[in-house]
């Protein structure tokens, strides 16, 4: 990887420089794995992106606006209470390896001021953030490592931290480092043996030497000496550093935060949306087998309350047989002309026969009131089923980040995920718009906050809408108020089953009306109506059908 010891020692001097005596505002969390130090430092602010995911763990300073809508963890609120306030006093690499120490003023559990110190190490699959105390005592840690999970070393509350231990030598132990360059070396040989060296770094060192032994030392301290210059090649591999090693194809940066900025904000982004939509993914798919639990209970439980005629056959019995049960008796048998056969009846000896049937007649109202309390409970679960189901749908139909927020806002607004403190302004929601071959605008919602805006706010009534037919599924409204062409109604219905849970079938029905003929459900959760004077299509979902006859605007 390009994130090497040498790297980081160069990027910590960096931050150092921006960041020394900076306050620590604010603390955000990104993503699962991702956090934004928000830091005030030399009469400016700074926006410090610390990843600790296991393919693209860094930290940089950057420029980009980040939205803030994750809702943060645990490991995000105790970082809030022992830094936010803090005061940066060093940033510095440890064991010239890929370890960076933010010694910070910061606030232990009873509201002192301590030096603490916020330890990132960068191993890829093992990346992690550690807080210790000014004993390097461990406070907290994002992953935790038992003794029992490497016997090697402990990532535990209450131990003291310790370095990764090696065999390698340090890069300024030059009297053994020119012993071991003394005779012939390859890349892997390097890279074992010189703490901080990467793949990159040893195969430039072997190159400026010519692969000769006698220059290689030479060379190293030439290595050790270079400038800060940060470079990306552009080539088929992008590879960068923090001086040039490259060939051709170089771009340049103003500093080595820049040059992570750029290189990571693609590949972030993209790693971003993976993870908002694995969680919620995940969590629409545990909410609807918990519903669907629910269900199969309330079934049960109506079952059973629906033979509540049995305690009023029973309290019948004891009626008309009363002058044949005595207080004291535990149990009485008698016949049901009802059910037109003999019922065993449980009796409360300390209760008259009165008393007896009283108590079974009032077991039976309460098991009447029961059915319709849980048939309530039945529609209202089979409705959430169908909205959740409806959710996990638009999830998996869409990879933007915009539309999966949008989604997660709405089930923040309806009680499923936590809400964010604070009011938020109402935004517009990021639905797709098309243009077809004679300039008509279809616009395309993918989720219920766009279905919703676009058939309820934006359309006009004499406007077009489209949905597949009988089955959730994409808004789509045709922007005209006139009779549509047969490609305009084709292209449309096109987008309606491609953006439906159809979009893999065949000859899928499309309804189409005049939005004047649309009205939204009462009292349903999402984006569901009803609509008359429809006309139906059949269409084969392409995605090449679209893409030849619209073009989508940006």
């Amino acid at each position: 990887m390009s994130i090497d010891g040498r790297f980081l020692s160069k990027l910590a001097l960096e931050l150092n420089f921006k960041l020394i005596t900076g306050r620590i505002q604010k603390i955000s969390q990104l993503g699962k794995t991702d956090f934004l130090f928000f830091v005030r430092a030399n009469n400016q602010n700074h926006r410090l992106y610390i990843s600790l995911s296991t393919s693209l763990s860094r930290i940089n300073l950057t420029k980009n606006n980040f939205p803030s809508d994750y809702v943060p963890g645990g490991f995000c609120m105790f970082l809030r209470k022992h830094l936010e306030g803090g005061i940066i006093k060093n940033i510095s690499t440890l064991n010239y390896d890929r370890i960076i120490d933010i010694t910070v003023d910061g606030t232990n559990d009873i509201g002192d001021k301590v030096e603490l110190h916020l330890i990132m190490e960068m191993f890829s699959r093992y990346t992690n953030l550690i807080l210790t105390d000014f004993n390097h005592t461990i406070i907290n840690a994002y992953n935790h490592i038992s003794p029992f999970d490497n016997a090697d070393r402990t990532i535990v509350n209450g131990v003291t931290y310790k370095l990764p231990e090696d065999s390698k030598i340090s890069p300024d132990e030059y009297n053994l480092i020119e012993d071991f360059l003394k005779t012939e070396r390859s890349i892997n040989e390097i890279v074992e043996n010189i703490r901080g060296f990467s793949p990159l770094l040893a195969k430039y060192l072997l190159q400026e030497a010519n692969y000769n032994p006698k220059l290689l030392f030479e060379t190293y301290l030439k290595i050790m000496s270079e400038e800060v210059n940060p470079t990306m090649t552009l080539g088929n591999k992008s590879d960068f550093y923090y001086f040039d090693l490259f060939d051709k194809d170089q771009k340049h940066f103003n500093d080595l935060s820049e040059l992570l900025d750029y290189y990571f904000s693609e590949a972030s982004a993209i790693e971003r949306v993976k993870q908002i939509h694995k969680y919620l993914n995940t969590f629409t798919k545990q909410e609807l087998k918990r519903k669907k639990n629910k269900l199969e209970k309330l079934s049960t439980d109506l079952h059973n309350a629906l033979d509540s005629d049995i305690w009023r056959i029973k309290g019948d019995i004891i009626i008309t047989d009363q002058h044949k049960i005595k207080r004291g008796d535990i149990q009485y048998n008698g016949y049901s002309y009802e059910l037109e056969k003999d019922i065993d009846i449980e009796l409360d000896r300390l209760l008259n026969p009165i008393q007896n049937a009283n108590k079974y007649y009032t077991k039976y109202k309460k098991q009447k009131t029961a059915v319709t309390y849980i048939e309530e409970q039945v529609r209202i679960t089979i409705d959430l089923i169908e909205y959740l189901d409806e959710i996990y749908n638009q999830i998996n139909n869409t990879h933007l980040l915009a539309d999966l927020l949008e989604i997660q806002d709405e089930l923040s607004s309806n009680g499923f995920l936590p809400r964010k403190k604070g009011e938020s302004k109402w935004k517009k929601p990021n639905y797709d718009t098309y243009l077809d071959n004679t300039g008509i605008s279809i616009l395309v919602g993918k989720n219920n906050l766009q279905n919703n805006y676009l058939t309820h706010k934006l359309a006009k009534k004499d406007w077009w809408w489209f949905h597949v037919k009988a089955q959730t599924g994409s808004h789509v409204i045709v922007s005209s108020d006139t009779e549509l062409q047969e490609a305009t109604i084709r292209l449309a219905a096109n987008l309606a089953a491609y953006y439906s849970r159809s979009r893999l079938s065949g000859s899928v029905p499309v309804d189409y009306t005049r939005i004047r003929n649309i009205k939204k459900v009462p009292g349903h959760q999402g984006s569901y109506v009803t609509y008359t004077n429809q006309k139906t299509i059949y269409i084969d979902p392409n995605s090449d059908f679209i893409d030849d006859n619209s073009t989508k605007k940006a």
